[in-house]
């Protein structure tokens, strides 16, 4: 009966060598090691079992029957192990063949539709699939394991794992996450409107405005704006239906919305985008399982992420003026253009 606790497998290890050459320093010399070593992990383990493992004679030493009962124990857990380990290393190289990768559907548009074809055309062989949805959705694929990472956002004022009814999906310690960018909210206004005319609006200027919101950013905006002590005029008719319903309402001059810079790209005629100060900010993110951080498909897929979204230059443009912000706008409704035939299914991200 084992005592102070189970041996470990080194010393276990040990035991099966000095059991098959018949001594410590013949065990030793073949676990490249010193007989002093050997003999102080065998005394530990007779230690820990508080049983006589060894008769120690002149000639070397033999196993006692506690010995030889441990030896066959030893050998069925050696053993055990060395089938677990072959049978993760076809796990790691499934892992490395296979790629479960979500979005939601402005960051598809703009960058991520491109980093698919960049893996798929670097890793031809490799089993890719693909989600589209709410940050949320992708979590809490994540966390059933039928994801490996997803580009996702979140407000300061409300976490990527809240649904747009405000309950936590998952549990955030599952996942890992590395930042990508930050992707502001702009005012979308008709360009007849006065406020188009400037380069950059003041906060102070929305007072008095109608200003249509929605989940889950409605939250965000009006703490900047009660901080500010800025007062809109705050409107719900179109609470929940998302960015194309709040620009078809700002066309006909209903009132001023705001949408995050990477869903602009399907913009309306008509209408114009400026920055404002203090704007609210999605934090733009991939997140991933921990265990799969050693997986070579979920690595080059990060570096993918990370060298597009840094071609996208949409932090510089939008901390300078309109017209600098074009062209970035620009390059992000290209790429959302040339992506629609990615998608299989409806547009996921009407609300964020």
């Amino acid at each position: 009966m084992i005592g102070t606790g189970v041996p470990d497998v080194r010393r276990l290890e040990t035991l099966l060598e000095v059991a098959r050459t018949g001594g410590f320093a013949a065990a030793a010399e073949s676990l490249s090691c010193t007989p002093s070593a050997v003999s102080q992990q065998m005394g530990a383990l007779e230690r820990a079992t508080e049983v006589l493992l060894f008769s120690r004679t002149a000639r070397g030493v033999t196993l006692t029957d506690a010995g030889r009962s441990l030896r066959l124990h030893a050998e069925a857990v050696i053993g055990r192990l060395a089938e677990a380990d072959a049978e993760l290393e076809v796990i790691r190289r499934a892992s490395d063949a296979r790629l479960r990768f979500g979005s939601f559907s402005s960051a598809t548009g703009a960058f991520t539709a491109e980093a698919y074809r960049i893996f798929r055309e670097h890793h031809p062989e490799a089993e890719v699939c693909f989600s589209d949805g709410e940050p949320y959705e992708n979590l809490a694929l994540l966390s059933e394991n039928k994801l490996d990472l997803a580009v996702v956002f979140e407000l300061d004022d409300w976490p990527y794992t809240m649904d747009y009814r405000g309950i936590n999906v998952c549990r955030e310690p599952q996942f890992e996450c590395v930042p990508l960018f930050e992707d502001p909210y702009l005012l979308v206004l008709p360009v007849d409107h006065p406020l188009a005319r400037q380069e950059k609006v003041a906060l102070a200027q929305l007072t008095g405005e109608r200003v249509l919101v929605s989940t889950p950013w409605e939250r965000s905006l009006r703490r900047i704006c009660a901080e500010a002590d800025v007062e809109p005029e705050f409107d719900h008719s179109c609470q929940g239906t998302g960015f194309e319903a709040l620009q078809s309402l700002v066309s006909i001059g209903h009132g001023l919305t705001f949408m995050p810079a990477l869903s602009l790209g399907w913009l309306r005629e008509g209408l114009v985008a400026r920055p404002v100060e203090r704007a609210l900010v999605r934090h733009v993110k991939t997140a991933f399982r921990t265990a799969a951080r050693g997986s070579s498909a979920t690595q080059d897929m990060l570096a993918i992420l990370t060298r597009l979204t840094a071609s996208l230059g949409l932090d510089e443009a939008i901390e300078g003026n309109a017209s600098d912000l074009e062209p970035a706008l620009a390059s992000c409704r290209d790429a959302q253009l040339e992506s629609r035939g990615f998608h299989a299914g409806p547009q996921h991200d009407d609300l964020g």
